[in-house]
């Protein structure tokens, strides 16, 4: 019943709720928040949904079967006055509680618009999150305040078989309640024993001692089971916050040249098509090859070639560091730069990192040796270059003509 009803399902879907950045601050007290939340983990006895996906994806959709249907989800607050409809209908009463029925039906309808109507989080913030979550507790709580009130008085003073409808409803309430508002075992167990209480009042005292005693272990039992849920659903999100870390630093490795640190072919082609296709198409490509760099390794080992390679990473990273500029690690020794300028601009920056680089020696593995590069530069122009492949083209013959014409020299494109 209340499966239907717990703060997480009342966000609807996932997607509703699945924005929250990975990283953030907050994520953890947001997926605390909601059972379907930014984790997908409702409690260990609900269906989980599949992990989010990374923040360079997307949110991305997920499984038919493991989604529920926001409308669906903001239905567990009606079965309270269904049962509540249920149990008099069945009933035979007198005039004095039609009243009493009105009010019960209605309190309890009223109290499930209430849920319904309270407005998600705009924006997938903990705090947002937290003072939504308090809203609907505060009307879970009552809810379940009005029915155990209701329980009571049907099995003090209505006739059969309102009594035993009741009686049913609330055990079905009150494990519901343990199963699926498991996140906080407070608010939890201040519901079930909403739930539970009064009816327990009243068979202890109208009916029998041992019906009591009955109704105070299943009390304990339901109780004992949200402990265990919360412990199982604590579990769990810890262990999606693991695996979505995992799954983040495999994708930002997957990214990353492993020897200089600087992005790798695959990040910069991305960033080379983000430039191409952007508004105005500005932006300049340099493709830099350091000159003999077998020489290097033929000499002084393949170690030695490792921390040239990083050294010249290190210079590369600290001429090119501006706002909107990029450097990476192509392959072997060929590295290229993105530039948010010019070709003549580009041109002139490459022509000084080019002369910096030869008038200083690098300093490796104890090494000191000169260490030259040519450099191909190609401004975008979106008349001559179709796409990213063609600018990179463009760039790699104008690296190509500085080497035939003898190294250490810059390029430009025709």
């Amino acid at each position: 019943m209340d499966s239907l009803s717990s703060p997480g399902a009342l966000c609807g879907a996932p997607s509703e709720v699945e924005r929250a950045g990975d990283g953030s601050a907050g994520c953890r007290a947001y997926a605390a928040c909601f059972p379907v939340a930014r984790f997908a983990v409702p409690c260990a006895h609900a269906e989980p949904a599949s992990v989010r996906p990374s923040r360079a994806a997307g949110p991305q959709p997920a499984a038919a079967g493991s989604r529920r249907n926001p409308t669906t989800a903001r239905l567990g607050g009606w079965f309270y006055g269904v049962a509540a409809a249920l149990a008099f209908g069945v009933t035979g009463f007198g005039p004095g509680d039609r009243l009493a029925a009105v009010l019960v039906i209605v309190g309890l309808l009223v109290l499930a618009v209430i849920r319904v109507l309270i407005p998600l989080p705009a924006e997938p913030d903990a705090a947002q999150a937290r003072r939504y979550l308090h809203r609907v507790w505060a009307v879970i709580l009552a809810t379940t305040l009005v029915w155990g009130g209701f329980s009571a008085w049907s099995q003090a003073a209505l006739p059969a078989p309102a009594p035993l409808i009741t009686l049913l409803f609330s055990g079905a309430f009150g494990m519901a309640i343990a199963h699926t508002l498991c996140m906080r075992r407070l608010p939890s167990a201040l519901a079930i024993l909403m739930v539970m209480a009064p009816t327990l009042v009243v068979l202890a005292r109208d009916v029998a001692f041992g019906v009591g005693a009955t109704w105070v272990v299943y009390t304990v039992y339901m109780l004992l089971v949200m402990r265990r849920s919360h412990r199982e659903y604590h579990t769990r999100l810890t262990l999606e916050e693991d695996l979505r870390h995992q799954r983040d630093l495999f994708e930002r490795r997957s990214r990353i040249d492993g020897l200089t640190a600087l992005p790798n072919r695959r990040e910069f082609s991305e960033a080379l098509d983000r430039t191409v296709t952007a508004d105005g198409g500005a932006g300049s490509l340099l493709i830099l090859d350091i000159d003999h760099f077998k020489r290097i390794n033929d000499s002084f080992g393949h170690l030695a070639g490792d921390a040239c390679l990083i050294e010249f990473a290190r210079r590369l990273r600290d001429a090119f560091d501006g706002p909107g500029e990029m450097c990476a690690r192509l392959g072997g020794e060929e590295f290229g730069v993105l530039l948010p300028v010019g070709p003549d601009s580009a041109h002139a920056r490459a022509e000084r990192f080019r002369q910096a680089l030869a008038d200083g020696p690098l300093a490796f593995d104890g090494v000191r040796d000169a260490v030259t590069c040519s450099i191909g530069c190609s401004g975008y122009d979106a008349r001559r270059h179709g796409d990213a492949g063609a600018l990179y083209r463009a760039a790699d013959a104008a690296l190509y003509r500085a080497k035939l014409g003898g190294r250490n020299r810059t390029e430009r494109a025709d």
